[in-house]
């Protein structure tokens, strides 16, 4: 009997459409019902903040340009894109964003952490013209971007955005025009990419990871860093947003009269290793002078060997120099 069943259900396309669609929806239900109640789900993480107008508005033009048709915004939890991208990506951090932009296709990187790990002028140069920052990039230029941002349905966005949760108040919206006066998209869409992926650092990460994460991210003296500095492409030409991290660590020294502070260069394992170490060593220096231009004594500072970690040139982590509390 059963037999016959399944050979009718085979013989007559209408009936196997149905039962397929009813079997799919049922599955689908099952596996996505439960999400909405759970608190992880549907709870902001710690620190997470609605986006204001500019970053609103630069989120606009990233859907619109199509950019998540190539960078994904979901950082899954394996060692391998744990070590390139940071923490993995966590429910929570997506509560106000409509829609999401998760995905795992990528033709260029994961951008979910891409958030303070370029400077907003690197941002501005990719976005004109990416071959001046990444001779191989196959990205488009996006030079139309220097035009005033739009905002005459700003307040409107906000309101709508508002009615599914999003937890904006009235003062908010009413500043929100002004707030764009004189902003560009060019602004807009570098402002909202240094917001990703911030609000886990801002705020408390999970204390634990999945299960599938085997491995702790790349920089596990991170958490202890009195601060990071993060150079361009092949360049060791101290960035101008280095100064907060020299003055932490000046005021750090200034406050504990005995403590040293290590300077450690970071580097990836692609092309020439020696070529690699060397660059390393080199902004390590150029932090090493501006600490010393902002009155740190030589001999209170530790240059230590560069370290070469698992990942390429597009990975801040491995252009960066660190800033560590001396042993």
């Amino acid at each position: 009997m059963a037999q016959s069943n399944h050979d009718f259900i085979e013989r007559k396309v209408g009936w196997l459409i149905v039962f397929t669609l009813l079997t799919v929806s049922i599955g689908g239900l099952v596996e996505i019902v439960p999400l909405f109640f759970q608190h992880s789900t549907t709870t902001p993480v710690e620190g997470l903040k609605p986006y204001d107008p500019v970053r609103l508005v630069g989120r606009d033009v990233y859907i619109r340009e199509g950019c998540f048709n190539c960078h994904s915004q979901m950082i899954r939890p394996f060692r391998a894109e744990t070590e390139r991208y940071g923490h993995y990506s966590v429910a929570g951090e997506y509560v106000y964003d409509h829609p999401f932009q998760w995905g795992s296709k990528r033709t260029g990187p994961d951008l979910h952490r891409v958030g303070g790990r370029y400077s907003d002028q690197w941002h501005r140069i990719h976005l004109i013209n990416p071959r001046d920052v990444v001779p191989e990039s196959n990205m488009p230029a996006f030079p139309w971007l220097d035009r005033p941002a739009k905002s005459d349905d700003i307040e409107a966005k906000m309101k709508a955005l508002r009615k599914v949760g999003v937890p904006y108040t009235d003062e908010e919206i009413q500043g929100a025009r002004k707030a764009l006066e004189g902003k560009t998209e060019l602004d807009a869409l570098v402002a909202y990419l240094q917001g990703l992926g911030t609000a886990l650092q801002a705020g408390k990460a999970p204390s634990a990871a999945p299960a599938a994460e085997a491995a702790p991210a790349a920089a596990p003296a991170a958490a202890e860093a009195l601060g990071k500095v993060f150079f361009e492409v092949g360049s060791s030409t101290l960035p101008a947003d280095a100064a907060a991290a020299v003055e932490a660590t000046a005021k750090f020294l200034k406050d504990k009269a005995d403590a040293k502070i290590d300077v450690t260069g970071y580097t990836d394992k692609t092309g020439d290793t020696e070529k690699n170490l060397e660059l390393a060593k080199e902004r390590a220096k150029a932090v090493r002078e501006a600490l010393k231009a902002a009155g740190v004594a030589e001999d209170r500072i530790n240059m230590k060997p560069p370290v070469s970690i698992t990942g390429s040139g597009d990975n801040a982590e491995a252009r960066r120099v660190e800033l560590n509390p001396g042993s």
